[in-house]
């Protein structure tokens, strides 16, 4: 990691940086990208993609002022609990405690919305055994989406795939395996067992891990 922040820091100068992901917590692998958030007057908002050490950077850049008004905490979301590297006037920690602050103040979707997204789940699972190419098109959204509504129906908050299936894998093991069957298999019978168990999913919210 040392090699890539000496990248960062010497073509972005960064007033702020903050390193997220599995960078941060140690989880990191060989596919692993370096995701990242730098505050830096050396660009515009825009993206670094670069492979710095082997390893793909996701590093999204923005001038500090982006952040010092109002702004959507679910911009910079990935950086509730990560590292910060650099913080020379105090921005990247202030970013980050105003992300935690948004993320104190969640509330879930109301069981109505859940309800909604749970029939439409349904509905989805029945025209996605067509045998077409609409068909396998809604079979993929339909797994797609439905990892998203399944935070919705526990209460918790979505950060994305990753930490998703992790909350999931360790919470609720026998949703994941599920969840992984229907993913594995083109077999209806494994889509179906994921949806009828997201549909007895309705008033089981829990604490957001």
């Amino acid at each position: 990691m040392e090699k890539i922040v000496q990248y960062i820091v010497e073509k972005y100068d960064p007033e702020g940086l903050i390193v997220y992901g599995s960078f941060a917590d140690g989880s990191q692998n060989e596919g692993s990208d370096f995701d990242a958030l730098a505050l830096t007057r050396k660009a515009g908002a825009g993206h670094d993609g670069s492979v710095v050490e082997g390893v793909v950077l996701d590093l999204f850049l923005y001038p500090p002022e982006h952040f010092a008004g109002d702004f959507a905490p679910q911009e910079a979301v990935q950086c509730f609990d990560g590292k910060i590297l650099v913080d020379r006037r105090g921005e990247a920690l202030r970013l980050q405690e105003r992300v935690r602050e948004y993320l104190a103040s969640y509330r879930p979707k109301e069981p109505e919305q859940v309800a909604q997204d749970l029939d439409w789940c349904r509905k989805m699972a029945g025209r996605c055994v067509r045998g077409d190419a609409e068909g396998f098109y809604r079979w993929h959204w339909l797994l797609r989406d439905s990892l998203e509504i399944y935070c919705d129906a526990r209460g918790w908050y979505y950060f994305g795939p990753k930490k998703a299936l992790g909350a999931m894998e360790r919470q609720d093991p026998a949703s994941f395996a599920l969840y992984c069957k229907a993913l594995k298999e083109m077999d209806p019978a494994a889509l179906n067992a994921w949806v009828e168990r997201l549909c007895r999913l309705e008033g089981e919210a829990q604490e957001c891990p």
